[in-house]
């Protein structure tokens, strides 16, 4: 594999954007968990250990639920 102007490019870019990208993230941590944790993904969400055995059955009824969906439509299709 040799190494050209471009992979060289793509590599610099990549780099630059990650770390704006970071840097971004640090500065607004606060507002992007607020906005995740609305929908159910919030930094250091519960553990199975923290969740109490009805909240559990609660979210596997829903992710089957989901998964019969999944599965009318492509039946559906």
């Amino acid at each position: 594999m040799t190494f050209d102007k471009t992979m060289i490019f793509g590599f610099a870019a990549g780099l630059v954007l990650g770390c704006v990208g970071y840097r971004i993230y640090n500065e607004n941590r606060d507002r992007i968990g607020s906005v995740l944790g609305k929908c159910g993904a919030a930094e250091g969400a519960a553990e199975a250990g923290d969740l109490t055995l009805e909240e559990l059955e609660s979210q596997k009824e829903r992710l089957e639920d989901l998964i019969a969906e999944v599965k009318a439509r492509k039946e559906g299709e």
